[in-house]
């Protein structure tokens, strides 16, 4: 576990940096969205946001992938297809400590909780901005964002989008012409190599 805080940490920072950025953006046009009172156009424009987000972390951790591959298959790094995973895990802490005193705030009838409650559901609404429009329809009637569930709920994508992206980066596998990652000096063969081997 040391390691992989070691190793993977600054990974982890610059996902929840990039989480960040992308949940103001996704909040202002909530905000903006609210304004116009079209709930239509704030459905849109925060599905564009989580999905912005997404794509994000897709190609973050996919490169996180690509980088592993060949010190994987060289043996000086060991196999760990869930990697992604956990860095995402490492990079919801935040996310994970808010939903929990959220939880606690909403199943437990006292004062002092429900402060704290109150002020991590605030909070959570910001650094989570990009659901923000979504999390404003309703379920009968009562918005979804009253729900402590939720706040566990929405952590979920980017968990499964950063695992399928370890995955695929450590096996090189593309959709689109986007990723063109170059690998280390290190780990690049030799030209004339690649010359002889090309020419067989």
């Amino acid at each position: 576990m040391k390691s992989f805080l070691k190793e993977r940490s600054y990974d982890a920072v610059k996902m929840f940096l990039n989480q960040f950025a992308t949940a103001i953006f996704g909040f202002v046009l909530a905000l903006a969205a609210g304004k116009a009172q079209n709930p239509a156009l704030r459905n849109i424009t925060s599905a564009f946001a989580v999905l912005f987000y997404l794509f994000l972390l897709y190609t973050m951790t996919w490169e996180i992938g690509f980088k592993d591959k060949i010190p994987i298959e060289k043996g000086r790094k060991p196999n760990r297809p869930f990697t992604g995973l956990w860095i995402s895990l490492l990079a919801n802490s935040l996310n994970f400590i808010l939903a929990i005193f959220i939880m606690i705030a909403s199943l437990a009838d006292v004062p002092f909780f429900s402060k704290v409650g109150g002020f991590c559901a605030s909070a959570a609404v910001i650094l989570e901005g990009m659901f923000t429009g979504l999390l404003a329809n309703r379920v009968g009637d009562v918005p979804l964002n009253s729900h402590w569930w939720m706040f566990f709920l929405i952590t979920i994508p980017s968990m499964i989008v950063c695992t399928v992206a370890y995955f695929f980066g450590t096996k090189d596998i593309k959709f689109t012409g986007l990723f063109k990652f170059q690998y280390p000096n290190s780990d690049r063969e030799p030209k004339q190599k690649r010359d002889n081997r090309d020419d067989e």
